[in-house]
């Protein structure tokens, strides 16, 4: 995968706004090994509830929801509780604090490309290059932020 198609892909990415193309560039280049590239239909599931998860991932193109399942007694339902499109990241807890089970799954709802990297990988880069570390980890405090306000708003939509 060419390192210009990642550093487009890092720089046009929520998560990585407020670095430099200077940055992106020395970041897409240390961890080039590290980022792996996958292109998924509409309705495929790029990941499942409850899975073990090590990558972050980055929406390229396409469009991707957010679902969450529930279990009361024998009956089940489904929740959207995000719909990410270009630029948006998702498995960030591979990024906060190592692999994790994930809390919701992601399906396509159309044609998408996404870029994902190493978690820990991408973490230990950060520690290694603190000011870089804590622009990244600052932007993910927002984004977190966010999401949980939508979460809150769905969830006082249903009272």
């Amino acid at each position: 995968m060419p390192n210009d198609e990642i550093a487009q892909g890092l720089k046009n990415c929520e998560l990585f706004a407020t670095l430099g193309d200077q940055e992106i560039r020395e970041l897409t280049r240390v961890l080039s090994n590290s980022f792996q590239m996958h292109s998924f239909g509409s309705g495929d599931v790029i990941l499942n509830q409850g899975e073990y998860r090590i990558r972050l991932r980055i929406i390229l193109e396409g469009q991707v929801l957010l679902q969450r399942a529930h279990q009361v007694g024998d009956r089940s339902a489904s929740t959207t509780v995000a719909i990410l499109g270009k630029g948006r990241a998702m498995g960030w807890p591979a990024l906060l604090y190592g692999p994790r089970y994930g809390t919701v799954s992601a399906i396509c709802a159309k044609p998408s490309r996404i870029l994902s990297v190493d978690g820990d990988e991408l973490r230990s880069y950060l520690e290694q290059n603190p000011v870089i570390g804590v622009r990244v980890m600052q932007r993910l405090a927002c984004m977190l932020g966010e999401r949980l306000r939508q979460v809150y708003q769905a969830a006082e939509s249903h009272l």
